[in-house]
């Protein structure tokens, strides 16, 4: 294997991470790897690869919140391995553009500005999340009379990236996908 590579096992050593995250990492390319196709050292991972993910890691604010949700780091006891998240719907283009009409419709009474607490009760965030991801750069907001507000256009383009309709964080998301599921079967029926 040499030094200028690293198994998986070692990769989860080197990032302080689960096996089960490891596993989710490797599984939606977060890392670029080589699947070995062996059941032991079944990763192999350029050890510059590893440094740069684990930089981002501690300093990308947007890979912190994407990967946010999707896992625990307090465990009681020893860790137990859970099966990876069920994708509840595939990211194609085709399905994101679909989600992203779908919700623009929906959200049409809505006013292109939105207080925090308002994005939050839409997406089933807290209002201090929504303040984080303006604090953060991911969404853009402004200050009016003591209260933050965000553009409606930007909390859609948020939840119509591909991890967040493909393995929802929060039940509230998870409906919006499910309602969505069930139109779009529809209209595909209507369509043959």
């Amino acid at each position: 294997m040499g030094k200028e590579y690293m198994s998986g096992s070692e990769l989860r050593q080197y990032l302080h991470i689960s096996t089960r995250k490891m596993k989710y990492l490797m599984d939606y390319n977060y890392i670029p790897h080589q699947n070995t196709g062996q059941t032991t050292h079944k990763y192999l991972i350029l050890r510059t690869d590893a440094e740069e993910f684990k930089h981002r890691m501690e300093h990308d604010e947007k890979l912190i919140d994407e990967l946010s949700g999707h896992f625990s780091s307090h465990c009681k006891g020893k860790e137990r391995e859970k099966p990876s998240p069920k994708i509840m719907l595939e990211p194609t283009e085709e399905n994101l553009k679909a989600f992203k009409e779908y919700i623009t419709y929906l959200w049409e009474d809505i006013p292109d500005a939105v207080s925090s607490y308002e994005a939050a009760e839409l997406i089933g965030m807290t209002h201090q999340k929504i303040n984080r991801l303006v604090k953060s750069g991911i969404l853009n907001g402004a200050n009016i009379m003591n209260k933050q507000y965000c553009s409606k256009q930007e909390i859609i383009e948020y939840i119509c990236h591909p991890s967040k309709i493909s393995i929802p964080v929060n039940k509230v998301l998870e409906k919006l996908v499910r309602n969505f599921m069930k139109i779009y079967k529809s209209k595909s029926k209507r369509k043959l």
